[in-house]
C-alpha cells in the first residue's frame, strides 16, 4: 500500500512541478530539449512538441525539464564551452555544444535558441518559480474536487442518555444509560431541544426512536409512549479547577446544578444563562442548588472578578442537561455529520481559502516553534519513506469509508509542501536558483558558471545527505498521526 500511496501522492506532484517548469519555458521563449516522465533510461518517445521531445522513461519517480544551457550539476554555456575547446581532443563534446547540435537536428536555427542563461531575469525567475506555482494550482484544483464531491456538514443533532431509571419506560425498552438518539419517527432533529419538545408534545403517543449503543455502535429502534410533561435544564459539573472557588465550597465532578440564587436555567440555552448570571454576581456570593447521586444540596460561593485564563469565575467544566419528570436526563452529544455536495462557486472559494490557510500554516511553522505552540515532533520533516506511509493510511482508510476526499486531500497537502519547499533560498532548489538570478540583478552580471555549479554541488550533497538522515529517522521512529 506504500508503494502504490508513493505512485499516487509524490509522482503526480513532481511531474506537475516540471511541467509547471515547463510551460514556462515554452511561454518565456526558451529552447527545451526535452520533458521527461520518470527518469532515465528510456523507455520510449511519446511525441514531439516543437523542438521539445516529450519521453516516457523505466524509473517511475517523478519527471525533469531540460532547458537548453542547463544539465544537472547546474549551468553550462559558451563561457564553459569555450574554456573546454582547449582539451576537445581528451574531452567528449561539452553538454552545451552537444545541445545545440541536437536542437539543430531538429529544425531549429542557430539565431532561434534561448538558452536559459540568454533569457531576461524575469522569464528566468518566473520558469524558477513555475514549478511552485504549478504545485499550489494544482492543490487548489484537487480541494474544488473535494468540495465538489462533498464536505461535512451538520445535518442534524444527537442526544445521549445520561441517566436511565430502572422504573422508567426507555429502561423497559431497553434503552441503556450511555446510548444515543439520533432519529425520531425516522427523521433527524436539529437540536436537542428540538428533540425535548417532541418527546412532551408525543407525552401520550407511541414514538419511535433510533439510536446507537454506546458499547458497540450498534444501530437499534424502540418504539415507546414517553410520557414527558415537563423538562428541567440543569448544569452538569465535569471537572473542577484546583484552588477555584468551586473546589472551595466542595462542588465535584459529577454535580447537578439545578438552580442559581433560587432560579432556574432557560431551557434553550442554560449554559449561557448561568455563564451571564455568574458575570453579574462576580465578587459577591451566589447560592447554588445541586443534585449529588439524587440527594438536593445547596452551596454558597463567590465568583472571581479576574480568574486565571481557561478557568473561569468560578472554576467548573460544564455542560448543559435537561431531565424529565420521569428522571430520564439526557446531554448534546456529538452532531451527525454528512458529505454534501458543494456548488461550484463555493467549491471554487474552499479551494483557493483552504491552499492559503495550508500555505500560511506552513511559513508560520518557524515562528510557532520559536514560540513553542507546536512542538519539534509535530514540525519534523518527513522523507518521501513518510509521506508513502501516511499516505498508504489516508488511502486505505479512503477505501474503506468510500471517502475520496481524504486520500485527495492530502496529495493536495504534500504538493502545496512540495512547493514551498522547493522556494527556499538553498541551491539546487529553485529558490536557491532564483536566488543567483536576484545576486545577479543586483551585480549587473551573472555569478560565475564554474562557481555556481560548484556551489549547487557541494548544497546537493548536502541535501542528499539530510535525506538520506530523514529516511532512516523516518524508519526507526515513524510519524505517527492521531486515530
Amino acid at each position: 500500500m506504500s508503494v502504490l500511496a508513493f505512485a499516487l501522492v509524490l509522482i503526480p506532484a513532481i511531474i506537475i512541478h516540471e511541467l509547471g517548469h515547463f510551460l514556462a519555458a515554452k511561454m518565456a521563449g526558451i529552447s527545451v530539449l526535452e520533458f521527461g516522465i520518470g527518469w532515465p533510461p528510456r523507455l520510449a518517445r511519446l511525441f514531439r512538441w516543437g523542438e521539445t521531445e516529450i519521453v516516457l522513461n523505466w524509473l517511475p519517480i517523478g519527471g525533469y525539464v531540460m532547458p537548453l544551457g542547463e544539465d544537472m550539476a547546474g549551468p553550462v554555456n559558451e563561457e564553459v564551452a569555450e574554456a573546454d575547446e582547449d582539451d576537445a581532443e581528451e574531452k567528449p563534446k561539452h553538454r552545451y555544444e552537444d545541445m545545440r547540435s541536437q536542437l539543430r537536428e531538429r529544425g531549429v536555427a542557430d539565431e532561434d535558441m534561448v538558452a536559459l542563461q540568454d533569457a531576461s531575469a524575469g522569464s528566468r525567475i518566473i520558469f524558477m518559480a513555475a514549478g511552485a506555482l504549478a504545485n499550489v494550482a494544482s492543490a487548489i484544483v484537487l480541494f474544488i474536487i473535494v468540495a465538489l464531491i462533498g464536505l461535512p456538514e451538520v445535518v442534524g443533532a444527537r442526544t445521549q442518555l445520561v441517566q436511565v431509571p430502572q422504573n422508567s419506560v426507555f429502561a423497559q425498552a431497553g434503552v441503556e444509560i450511555g446510548d444515543v438518539i439520533e432519529r425520531v419517527n425516522g427523521e433527524m432533529f436539529p437540536t436537542t431541544q428540538d428533540f425535548l419538545q417532541q418527546l412532551v408534545a408525543s407525552q401520550d403517543e407511541p414514538i419511535t426512536l433510533s439510536l446507537r449503543r454506546a458499547e458497540t455502535g450498534d444501530e437499534y429502534e424502540v418504539t415507546l409512549t414517553p410520557g414527558v410533561d415537563t423538562l428541567s435544564p440543569y448544569i452538569f459539573v465535569g471537572g473542577i479547577a484546583e484552588g477555584s472557588p468551586a473546589e472551595a465550597a466542595r462542588l465535584r465532578p459529577g454535580d447537578l446544578i439545578t438552580a442559581l440564587d433560587g432560579v432556574q436555567f432557560d431551557l434553550e440555552d442554560p449554559i449561557s444563562t448561568m455563564q451571564a448570571r455568574v458575570i453579574e454576581k462576580e465578587g459577591q456570593t451566589i447560592l447554588l442548588d445541586i443534585l449529588r447521586d439524587g440527594e438536593p444540596y445547596q452551596v454558597t460561593l463567590t465568583p472571581r472578578v479576574n480568574p486565571p485564563a481557561g478557568e473561569g469565575r468560578i472554576g467548573v467544566v460544564i455542560d448543559a442537561v435537561y431531565a424529565t419528570n420521569n428522571g430520564v436526563i439526557f446531554v448534546n452529544s456529538v452532531a451527525q455529520e454528512a458529505m454534501i455536495p458543494q456548488p461550484l462557486d463555493k467549491a471554487v472559494s474552499y479551494g483557493i481559502n483552504q491552499t492559503g490557510e495550508i500555505i500560511g500554516t506552513v511559513i508560520s511553522l518557524p515562528r510557532s516553534l520559536i514560540e513553542g505552540t507546536i512542538s519539534p515532533e509535530e514540525a519534523r520533516p518527513v522523507s518521501v519513506v513518510g509521506i508513502s506511509r501516511i499516505g498508504a493510511r489516508f488511502l486505505q482508510q479512503s477505501i474503506d469509508d468510500g471517502t475520496p476526499q481524504l486520500i485527495l486531500n492530502f496529495i493536495a497537502m504534500v504538493s502545496i509542501f512540495l512547493g514551498i519547499t522547493n522556494l527556499l533560498p538553498v541551491p539546487p532548489l529553485d529558490g536557491g536558483r532564483i536566488l543567483f538570478v536576484l545576486i545577479e540583478v543586483l551585480r549587473g552580471k551573472p555569478i560565475s558558471p564554474r562557481i555556481e555549479a560548484t556551489i549547487i554541488s557541494v548544497c546537493m550533497y548536502i541535501i542528499l545527505g539530510l535525506a538520506v538522515l530523514i529516511i532512516i529517522y523516518d524508519i526507526i521512529n515513524p510519524l505517527t498521526l492521531p486515530t
